[in-house]
């Protein structure tokens, strides 16, 4: 299973990929392959913030429950 850290990592890469990828290309908007890069970076930062959330809901749970935060209305 993937880490945060590791993630991190291949969302840099997948970025800097991306930018480049939207430079070299004349038509990005409709470029299949700058498309599949966009693509790939949202589902990385969309893992990356489930993790990062499941990980502060299971430090949370820890806690008993008069100390938990309260949901914001």
């Amino acid at each position: 299973m993937a880490t945060i850290e590791s993630l991190k990592g291949n969302i840099t890469k997948a970025r800097t990929a991306l930018a480049d990828g939207i430079k070299n290309s004349d038509d990005s908007a409709n470029s299949l392959e700058v498309r599949k890069l966009k693509k790939k970076v949202k589902r990385l930062t969309r893992k990356s913030g489930k993790m990062v959330f499941f990980n502060e809901m299971a430090e949370e749970k820890k806690k008993p429950k008069k100390d938990r935060k309260k949901k914001e209305e």
